[in-house]
């Protein structure tokens, strides 16, 4: 893997030159850009429906700050001169579904072109991708193609359940017509961002970066089982059938216990769900919902944590690395990071106890399926340990972790809430340590979808359309950490960070550190400042 240097944003690497090359081929300038993102956690009918007006509400709603923010001022802009950048930034840039499908959409070509120009698609996507390269490649790609065929059929018995519910049942002819644009948006949109998100992952895969997803590989994993897939399915159509009504209204429901150790801002229905974050039923259709909002390709995007990861941990003796992950709701992208390094010592930690539980129970079926053999540490014999704290205020100790990450947290915090989260992350690290934030892609990382983004907000989501201006880079930077990779995967980013083992000092503070070094060099660090500071211990 090649990655381009901070300060610059026109080298490329081979594998980015060949995707440049294949995309360019369907890519058109003639056209408006597709209007429609889905990013994270996107709305229910924007994942199956194709809706005329959806650019022009989220315009309307978008603030004055975010509609005219300029290009070279994005925190997508402000990254490229930050953090060194994977293949994969430049590739999701520059992506476009529907530029990329013109020759098969263009209703004005001839028939036999169109059939042509897809059957060239389908065979450029299998040689791309090298479906047919290996056995372990054919695993892969037939698991994930099933997975978002069955998500995508979820979405449209969701959104059917939930317009017979509400009165809403669309004649013969309306049905028909709808059916024909899920076909198409679906293929341009959604399923078309899944399918690239899978290339990446696989290619994540082969370049050792981290291994095959294990509930793909497992065949007694409990997915597959009838059953269960038939328990799922009946509780994601009745959380979304509620979950739309809500959206109808436009008001939330209220979360049902008031407590006064929580904090404000999470006593709140995110996404207008169930209960919120309180409650065994919201934590058990999870899942379901956001890989279903998804089409199925959330874990993909969550892998994406990991390529940075696999470099922090180059080397290291995964049973001497404590990591924690923050906000971890319910453990899911934990068990595929114990699955890749099943020694580490990995603590989880939620506000919600509900999500906790449901942590745990992941944490116990992956050592049933993948490490019975392992005797390891945690309360439940699995290398884990699980904590209720808010990510603002950690109850650990400082310098604690080796590795400290968090996914798709930041977009549900107030502004100050999330600098303190920051602050937090870069005092529990140890020197030397890594920090890495996945979480939604914001203004500049995908260009053509700047203008729709922040119509997610709309979705319960109060504090979204702030997050997309944000340039997180900086944020952690005063906080005291470096800049180090950024990875991108369809609507999801993820950027790491390292705790330097000196403290940087300011020019009043480097006299007196002179000094303290005398003829024996002795260089500064945090821990024997800390030593010698009471104030810091």
């Amino acid at each position: 893997m090649q990655l381009v240097n901070k300060s610059s944003s026109t080298l490329r690497s081979p594998k980015m030159a060949a995707c440049r090359a294949a995309f360019a081929a369907r890519r058109s300038t003639s056209r408006v850009g597709y209007h429609r993102s889905a990013p994270v956690r996107a709305l229910l009918e924007d994942v199956v429906t194709y809706s005329e007006d959806l650019k022009t509400e989220a315009l309307a709603n978008l603030s004055a700050t975010t509609q005219t923010m300029p290009p070279s001022q994005t925190p997508g802009a402000a990254d490229r001169q930050r953090f060194r950048l994977h293949w994969s930034v430049d590739m999701w840039r520059d992506f476009n579904p529907r530029n990329w499908l013109d020759a098969i959409d263009n209703e004005a070509a001839p028939v036999s072109e169109r059939l042509r120009a897809f059957a060239d698609t389908v065979a450029n996507a299998v040689s791309t991708s090298g479906v047919f390269s290996s056995t372990q490649a054919a695993q892969y790609w037939a698991y994930h193609v099933a997975r978002s065929s069955f998500f995508a059929a979820q979405a449209i018995a969701g959104l059917a359940v939930a317009r017979a519910t509400a009165g809403r049942d669309l004649s013969p002819d309306s049905a028909l017509t709808r059916f024909e644009q899920i076909a198409r948006n679906g293929w341009q949109g959604p399923l078309a961002e899944a399918f690239l998100a899978y290339y990446q992952d696989y290619e994540s895969i082969k370049e050792g970066k981290y291994g095959m997803p294990w509930d793909g590989v497992s065949l007694t994993h409990r997915q597959f089982n009838p059953l269960y897939i038939a328990r799922r399915a009946i509780a994601f159509v009745s959380e979304a059938s509620d979950t739309l009504r809500r959206r109808d209204r436009g008001t939330p429901d209220e979360v049902w216990i008031k407590s006064a150790f929580l904090p404000d801002y999470y006593q709140s229905t995110f996404h207008y769900q169930s209960d919120g974050w309180m409650s065994t039923r919201s934590a058990d259709v999870y899942e379901t919902s956001t890989e279903v909002l998804f089409v199925g390709r959330q874990d993909s995007m969550q892998r994406s944590t990991l390529v940075p990861m696999s470099e922090f941990m180059a080397g290291k003796d995964a049973s001497q690395i404590k990591a924690l992950e923050i906000a971890a709701g319910t453990g899911r992208f934990a068990t595929f990071v114990k699955d890749n390094y099943p020694l580490m010592d990995l603590t989880v930690s939620d506000l919600s106890p509900y999500y906790l539980q449901a942590a745990r129970n992941n944490m116990k079926y992956w050592k049933r399926q993948r490490a019975s053999e392992l005797t390891l540490s945690g309360v439940d014999g699995n290398g884990t340990s699980f904590m209720q704290g808010a990510a603002e205020a950690l109850p650990v100790v400082d310098a604690s972790f080796d590795l400290v990450y968090s996914v798709y947290l930041f977009h549900e915090l107030p502004e100050d809430i999330r600098r303190k989260a920051v602050k937090e992350m870069a005092r529990v690290v140890k020197p030397g340590g890594m920090v890495i934030l996945t979480d939604s892609v914001q203004l500049g990382d995908r260009p053509a979808y700047d203008a729709t983004l922040g119509g997610f907000g709309k979705f319960n989501e109060p504090y979204y359309e702030n997050y997309l201006t944000t340039d997180l880079g900086a944020i952690f930077e005063e906080a005291g950490l470096e800049c180090d990779m950024k990875v991108m995967s369809s609507t999801t980013k993820s950027l790491s960070f390292k705790k330097p083992l000196e403290i940087p000092l300011d020019a009043a503070s480097k006299t007196e550190a002179e000094e303290m070094k005398g003829e024996e060099g002795v260089v500064i660090t945090v821990e024997s400042a800390k030593e010698g500071d009471p104030m810091m211990n």
